[in-house]
């Protein structure tokens, strides 16, 4: 199962590298200049750094591992962009 979102901030940057230091703590996560492979029990998450905008592919084998996955990221996402006061994210089906 897969879904994808995307957030749009001039301060993208900031929080991918916050995230993925903060989750390169607590999990394995390999990381690019702009890519990083978050990889949790329930799910991996495929963070992207596009223009203004950070893209989250998540894949997990379940639905409920799915939702789970999302949920990590999506917490995090919104307690290190506070600031911004940001809405919830759009999940929407990804192919394979």
């Amino acid at each position: 199962m897969r879904v994808r979102s995307e957030f749009r901030s001039p301060w993208v940057v900031q929080y991918f590298s916050t995230m993925v230091k903060h989750f390169s703590e607590k999990i394995d996560v390999e990381r690019t200049d702009d890519t990083a492979k978050l990889t949790f029990v329930c799910g991996v998450a495929d963070l992207a750094l596009q223009k203004g905008c950070l893209r989250m592919d998540i894949t997990s084998p379940t639905n409920d591992e799915l939702i789970q996955t999302c949920d990590v990221i999506e917490r995090h996402l919104q307690r290190f962009a506070f600031r911004e006061a940001p809405e919830p994210l759009v999940w929407e089906a990804a192919g394979e």
